[in-house]
Order: structure tokens, then sequence, then C-alpha cells
């Protein structure tokens, strides 16, 4: 369209240029026609200028720029649902200076547009709304036409639409739904499904449900309401069976999404229920029938569980007279059954009643009642004896009681106090325990009697029974018995541990009964039996001491203090079997050495070559001599005295000496050979350590100086103060080993230790350190090797050295220190920078060519480099350090003056570590003007300072 009506322009220009070329050629206005070439050509470019000027004005703006701008460039509306109607904004902009008017325009279809003509101002904008449904899924593009109407035509712009519809796809997995399983009752089991939506749009969710609701399936939680595209979401249903069997269910989710409206998944479980039966039936209950008061009769109920669960019974007896032993909650597995006792014990004549209430989770009975009946009555009472007549209470020993029991029955249903007598007159050998016996009915109960003789022979006795059918008589018959031995003990006395004292013991039966003896042994191995009885050789030991049975007893005692033992006598009489005892008693008496204190002697720290004493006391707390020699088992200890003897009860003191011979921890023991009863070599333990003796470091160490001569000692103070040596000084150190502190220096070790100071004398990084260790082997001087230690003003100049040793491991140190400096006079060749802030030279009056009298005048300068180049010097004196042969020249005033440049050579002091100098110096050259050379001295005076360099 731009090029459209730019050459519309240039046609009209070219129109109008011949159309002037032709009025022009027939002058019909008498128009003046050019006179000359130059003429026609300004007509000419007057033409084409017009021309241009037209065409500049017909074409529009917009034929270099866009005339409209719109936002966005393409209108997407993304992926939608069918028939949902979306708008989208579009911003179209007039960027012109006049106004527009847009015409809109869309093909039929799903884009549809707000308005068909929009007008726009200068620079303004507006909104159209482009609004989007369909109802077919699937791709969707289509075109806005904007068209701009203008002076010759019209202009299209068009702006792109895009769409996308498309419904939910909705997967389950699993796919054959949920199977909750095999549940008991009383538990819940919850399973989920997953719910994948496999499509880029949202999936709307109505309602979720579990149907049907009452076979214990239930939805868990509350489910989202929305489902992003690509999302999945989970749905858990707990199953919680309320009866036995399977269960068929759904889940049901419904939405207007799905084409049915509803997505049913099926839900399957199977509940395990127990089931009760029991025996005897409710309906029929327990008959105990009728028994006599203050009986007791029992029944069994049984409990089955013919279910596929565990069943759990909550049994309650509900009434007084029936009991039952059950107290908790009763659970039976499966097929399995349960025997629940119930007791009937009435205490009152008449009926009586009861209600077995059972509780169980069984969902068919949840609660069984069970009656229980019974009756009571009372007869009168009826005693019977068990016993019969006599009561024998057969051969007894004397004075050792039997006892026998008379049992009797209330088989009537009254309670009755039988009583119990003996006859006046009866032995005193027997008694009764009660003298009366309730007996409630049905129960039976016993009365004890006991026969003990005083004497041989038969026994006889009479009891008299009154119960009910009146008195009864009963006859008790015993025989007494009796046997004993002589002696019944045996002191052996006082005998020496180690020695054996043996005794004849003389054994009777002074008794009425015989008595075989088959056995004779002793309960203490220190007493020994000789005797002449054994299992296949029995001795008959008869009554009434007609016989003795000799037996040789040693005793040898092991240890200090009485020892008892049993002669233990087995065999048999009339009665049976039977065991005696004679008592045996002996005194070991034996010598005791005791210490104290006791424990190991430990003597620490002891200094090789000396001696070390500490005390014991030695006591002998037995009861015989003590003899005792004393061995040392080691060379480092001894004992003082090395024999002794000690009577009961006394006591001596040892002296214990410890004498090291090698350093470190030393070990030892003296065995006290004694005739102790208990330890016959009784060691006294020692412990100690070897050390050394405490050493002058200072005595025995040399430093050792040397530079490029022969290596000297330096004369060390050992006062931790800066000691000064030569510049590039090498530092060693050497150890004495004399005979006479040899003992005190082999086996120990030196630690040397060197650290670097700054000016201030303060650590500079860390320090440095080496070991010297001195052996047996070790002659004369002992050198510190890798020392490497060598002084210097540009390197390491300052030190600490530090020497360190322990005469034993923990000792307290012994150290020395010393400050070694690198510094001191010398000679110096040196190349130092000088600048000088006062130089003086003195005038001097001189008389010029012509006669006259010229005053000299003085000069003073400053800023005058100069150069110090051999010195006898120490750099770190703080006051005068130093004589410097120097050379000073006025280089500043000579590049002002043409060269003029004086050259003088001198001495001067320097002082505070070479930072200021003064001295004098001699002109070597001189090129200053003449009148300055006569006017001044040949020399200087000059204030110098070396800091800046």
């Amino acid at each position: 369209m731009e090029l459209r009506q730019c050459f519309f322009g240039i046609l009209v220009s070219w129109s109008l240029f011949l159309f002037m070329r032709y009025n022009v050629g027939h002058n019909p206005c008498n128009i003046r026609m050019p006179s000359s070439l130059s003429d026609l050509r300004r007509a000419f470019g007057s033409v084409t200028l017009f021309a241009v000027l037209v065409t500049s004005a017909l074409i529009p703006r917009h034929a270099s720029a866009q005339p409209l701008q719109f936002v966005p460039d393409v209108v997407d509306f993304g992926v939608l649902k069918p028939g949902m109607t979306v708008s989208r904004d579009l911003v179209v902009r007039n960027p012109g200076t006049d106004g527009l008017e847009v015409r809109l325009h869309l093909e039929a279809g799903p884009f549809t547009v707000d308005a068909d003509t929009v007008r726009l101002a200068a620079g303004g904008d507006r909104r159209v709304q482009v609004r989007f449904s369909a109802a077919d899924s699937g791709a969707y593009e289509g075109e806005l036409s904007l068209q701009i109407k203008e002076l010759f035509g019209s202009e299209k712009l068009t702006v792109a639409l895009r769409a996308a519809v498309a419904v939910p796809v909705i997967t389950v997995r699993p796919m054959g739904g949920l199977d909750a399983g095999l549940t008991p009752l009383g538990t819940t089991v919850g399973r989920s499904v997953q719910l994948t939506n496999s499509s880029p749009v949202e999936f709307a969710i109505d309602s979720v449900l579990v149907a049907p609701a009452s076979v214990g399936l239930s939805l868990s939680g509350t489910p989202a309401r929305r489902l992003p595209g690509n999302g999945t979401m989970d749905l858990t249903v707990d199953f919680s069976p309320v009866a036995d069997g399977a269960v068929n269910g759904r889940l049901v989710v419904y939405s207007s999404d799905l084409p049915t409206g509803a997505l049913h998944i099926p839900v399957t479980g199977e509940g395990l229920a127990p089931r009760l039966a029991v025996s005897p039936l409710p309906l029929v209950g327990i008959d105990f029938q009728t028994i006599e008061v203050g009986a007791g009769q029992r029944r069994s109920l049984s409990l089955l569980n013919q279910g596929r669960a565990t069943l759990e019974v909550d049994l309650r007896l509900e009434g007084e007279t029936f009991t039952t032993e059950v107290d908790s909650v009763l659970v039976i597995e499966p097929g399995l059954r349960q025997d629940v006792v119930i007791l009937f014990a009435p205490r009152y004549e008449g009926p009586a009643a009861a209600t077995i209430l059972l509780r169980t989770n069984d969902p068919v009975q949840t609660r069984l009642e069970l009656p229980l009946t019974g009756r009571a009555r009372v007869t009168p009472p009826r005693v019977e004896v068990l016993n019969r007549t006599p009561v024998q209470f057969g051969s007894v020993p004397i004075g050792k009681p039997a006892r026998e029991q008379l049992l009797l029955w209330n088989r009537g249903g009254s309670p009755y106090t039988a009583r119990f007598e003996l006859e006046e007159g009866a032995d005193a050998e027997f008694s009764l325990e009660t003298g009366a016996l309730l007996l409630q009915p049905g129960e039976s109960g016993k009365v004890d009697l006991t026969f003990q003789p005083k004497v041989i022979g038969e026994r006889e006795a009479v009891l008299w029974l009154e119960t009910e059918s009146g008195r009864s008589r009963f006859l008790l018959r015993g025989t007494g018995k009796y046997l004993k031995l002589t002696p019944s003990t045996y002191d052996f006395g006082r005998v020496p541990v180690g020695e054996a004292g043996s005794g004849l013991i003389d054994l009777v039966n002074i008794g009425n009964a015989d008595f075989t003896i088959s056995r004779i042994h002793s309960t203490n191995d220190a007493f020994t039996l000789y005797k002449q009885v054994s299992p296949d050789s029995k001795f008959l030991l008869p009554a009434n001491s007609l016989r003795s049975l000799p037996i040789n007893v040693t005793y040898e005692p092991a240890a200090r203090g009485l020892s008892t033992g049993t002669l233990r006598l087995e065999g048999f009489w009339e009665e049976g079997t039977e065991t005696l005892e004679i008592l045996l008693n002996g005194t070991g008496v034996a010598a005791e050495i005791e210490l104290h204190p006791t424990g190991v002697v430990d003597f620490g720290f002891v200094v090789l070559g000396d001696s070390s004493m500490h005390t014991l006391v030695a006591t002998n707390s037995g009861d015989t001599a003590l003899q005792v020699k004393a061995n040392a088992l080691t060379h480092e200890a001894r004992v003082v005295p090395d024999a002794f003897a000690l009577e009961p009860g006394q006591s001596t003191t040892l002296k214990v000496y410890f004498s090291p011979q090698a350093l470190g921890e030393r070990f030892g023991q003296i065995l006290l050979v004694s005739n102790d009863v208990r330890d016959k070599a009784q060691p006294i333990k020692i412990k100690g350590q070897g050390a050394l003796e405490n050493i002058d470091l200072a005595r025995i160490t040399s430093v050792i100086i040397s530079r490029k001569d022969t290596p000297q000692p330096l004369a060390t103070p050992w006062n931790n103060t800066p000691l000064v040596v030569r510049e590039g000084s090498k530092i060693d150190l050497r150890f004495q080993v004399p005979d006479s502190l040899r003992q005190a220096l082999v086996g120990r070790r030196i630690d040397i230790e060197w650290t670097e100071l700054d000016e201030n004398y303060d650590p500079k990084g860390g320090g440095k350190q080496t070991t010297v260790q001195i052996y047996e082997d070790s002659e004369g001087d002992v050198l510190a090797e890798g020392f490497n230690l060598r002084l210097k003003e540009e390197g390491i100049k300052r030190v600490r050295l530090k020497l360190t040793t322990h005469s034993y491991p923990g000792a307290p140190p012994q150290s020395i220190s010393q400050l070694l400096e690198a510094g001191g006079w010398r000679w110096d060749f040196e190349a130092k920078p000088l600048v000088s802030f006062l130089t003086i030279r003195p005038g001097r009056d001189w008389t010029d060519s012509e006669g006259k009298r010229v005053k000299g005048k003085t000069e003073r300068l400053i800023g005058l480099p100069g150069l110090a180049f051999v010195s006898w010097h120490n750099a770190e004196h703080p006051a005068v350090s130093g004589v410097h042969l120097t050379a000073t020249g006025n280089v500043l005033e000579a590049l002002s003056t043409g060269n003029s440049i004086a050259v003088s050579m001198g001495i001067a002091v320097s002082m505070y570590k070479d930072r200021f100098l003064f001295g004098f110096g001699w002109d070597i050259y001189d090129s200053r003007p003449r009148a300055k050379r006569k006017g001044s001295q040949d020399y200087i005076m000059t204030f110098k300072y070396s800091g800046l360099f």
C-alpha cells in the first residue's frame, strides 16, 4: 500500500511538470520563456522539487512504521474442557499522532470478539475481549483481522488465535479394585486406590462415597475436590467387618467431567467373626440339685468357639452362693473350648439361684444369660472315727516323741463339736493336742496324739471320745526303747601345726538296746580315723556296756586355732537306722609373721648411687616361737637385720634399703623364710625408680662460636639477657661429660630449643628443637648435632636459646636460657646512602684581581646527598654507633648552577644505631665559580640522616 501511494505521488508530480512544459511551449498566458539553458534547468529543478514535496505529503506516516501495536502477539487460550467459555484480553494501541478507526473481523468458529469496530485516539489503547468456547476435543486456530481505514484505501493486520480442548482421562490402579482380604472382627484394615489423570486438564470431583455403608466399609479422610492435569490422587477405604462372611461394595467417584457422571471401583473383603456355643444351653441352665448346707458341689460350663476369629468372653457371676475361679476375660482361639468350673456351696437352708452373664465379641450373641439353681438342706450330725482301736505308736526311743492322728468325719448335715480326754491315771507319756474339735457338715478333722516314753517297756492309756452317739473308748499303746553311747566328746588339746596328735576313744553302749555299727567317719579332714569297722565288717555294740569299741583318732591341724569335727557312727537297732555323733576338739598352734605396713614398699625416685631406707614392723602373731631368715632376690635391696627370732606377741623393726643401679622403674623382692604356718617365704615387694642426680646445666654446657676463624668458646652467663656476637657467627653446643658427673649424666636427655625473636625480643614464629642423648659410651664432649644455627643481621638476628633436662620422668625441669644477637663493632664496607639536613661551609675573606678585599659568606645547605662506604660501627648501639668514611656533594645545587659541583670526603661519627651522623669533609673536587670557591672554606660540617634509605 505504501509503494502504491508513492507511485501515485510521483505520477502527479510528473503530470504537473508536463503541463507546465506544455504551457510554456505554447505560452498562452504570455508567460516569460526561459531565456537560456540555465533557466530551463532551474525550471526543471523547481518542478522536481515540487514533485518531491507533493510525494512526501502524500506518503502516510505509517509507510515506514506499523500503524498499530497489540499485546500479546498471539492470543493463546491454553487447554480447556469442552463447553468452557474463556475470554482473553487483547490490548490494541495507536502509536501515531492521528486517530484511527479499526474494524475487527473473525471468521465463523469457536472464537468471538465483543466489538466489530474500535476507535483509537492518537497514542491511545483499548482492550478487546476475545472469547473461546468449543464442545469437541481438539486443537483450534484462528485469526483476528484488524482493518485500518485510510485516505486512499485500507490496511489489514492479523492476530493469531490458538486454543485446545481436551477431556480428563482417568485411570484406576489397581484396575480390579480393592481387596481388604481376611479381616478379624474388631480390627480395621485400610486399602488405597490411586486415580491418575493422564490429560493436561483438571479433573473436578463432585463427591466420593462408599456404598453400602452398612457392611463395614467407609471412606478414610476427606479427599481433595480437584485432581490436576497429569497428577495422581490416593483414596483410602477402611474395612471394619460387622459380621462373618464376604462383603462386596464399591467406591463411587461422582464428577461432571466423566462421560457417565460416575466412576465405580469395586471393593471386596471378608470378615472373620467368632461364634459362641455354650453347653449346657443358656435356656436350660445348670441345676445343682439338693446338697447339704456347708457342703460343696461343682459343675462345668463349656464355652466353644465355632467361628473363625478369636473369641473374647467376659464372664460375670451374679449371686452369693455360687462362685467361679474366672476373674478375667477368657480368650478362646477358633475351634477350641474353655471349661469354667462353678462351685455351689450353700450356707443356709433353702433354694438358691444366680445368673451367669456372658459378654462376648460374637456379633450375633453379644450378651448371654445362663441361670444357676440349687437347693440346700440341713440333716443331723453323724460323726464317724476312721481309726481302728487300739492306736499303735510302736517302739519309740526313750525321750523321743512319736505322733499319731485320730481322724473324724461328720457325715451329717449339721456341725458338731467332738470332745476328747485321757482316762485318769493314764501314763504321762501320752498327750492330746486339743480337747475338742468342731466338725462342719461334710468335713473331716484330725487330732494329734503324742507318745514320748520315759522308761523302757510296754505303755498303755485310754482315750475317751464323746460324739452325738455317746462316749467311745479308744486304747493307746506304745513301747519305750533307749540307746546311748559314751563318751560324747573327745579333746586332743594343743597340737603344733604340721605335727600330729593321736588319741584312743573307747566307745561303750550304755543304753538298753543293741546297736550295730556299719560305718564310722569324720566330718573334718584334720581328724583321721583308724578303725576296724567297714560296710563289709559291721560291729555289734551290745547294750548295758557289755563290750566296747576302741577307735584310734589322729589330729593333725593345718592351721592355727580351734578345730572341731564330728565322729559319726551310722548303724541300726530295733527301731531302724540311727546316726550317733561324738564331738572331736583340738587346737592347732603355730608361729605367724605379720608385717606392718602391708603391700608394696614404694621408694619413689632414688638417685643412682644413693640409698633410701623404709622401716617395717614384723610381729609374731602366732602362739609359738618364730625363726626368720631374710633372702634378697635383687642386689638393689637388703633388709637389716637379715635374721631374727620372735616369741609369740613380740615385734621388731626391719630396715629395708633400696639402692638403684639403673634408671627407670625397678622391682625386687626380699623373702622372709620362716616357720610361718601359712607362708614359709613371705615376700617384701619393693618398687622404686632410679633417677639421675640434679646437675648444673651451665657447668657442663659450652657455647662454641665460629665465623671464618677457629671456633672459640663463648663466655655465656646464662642469665637470659642479650649477648651480642659478631655478624655471621655460627653457634654450636658442646656438653662436657667429666668423670665426676658421669653417673649423673649417662642416660640423660637434654632438650635444645631456640626461638627467633624480633627487635622487641618477642617470639617470631615457632621454635625449633633438637635433642642430645648422653650414652654410656659417650666420652669427653658431646656435640649437639643438627643444631645449625647461624646469626646474621639480614637473616636470623636474635634468638633465645633454651636447654632443658629432667632427672627422671615427671621430675621438675632444669632449664637455662640465653639471648644471642648478631651485631657488635666491626669493619664494614658499605654503600649506605645519606642525606644531610644541614651542611655548613664556613666563609673566608679573599682578595680579588684588583686587590680589593672581598668578605666571604658562610653557606648553609640542606638536602645534600652523600654516601658512607667504609665504617667501624655497631649498628645496634643506641649512643655513638660508629665512625664512617663519607663523601658528600652539592648535586642539587649543581643542577641549578650549570654543573657547578663540589665533592667532599671526610669522616663522620654516627649515633643512635647509625641513624644520625655528624662529620667533617674536605673538598676533593670543586667546579664552582671562582668567587664561590674563594669566598668559602675548603671543608664542610655536615649533619646527616640515613633512615630514609
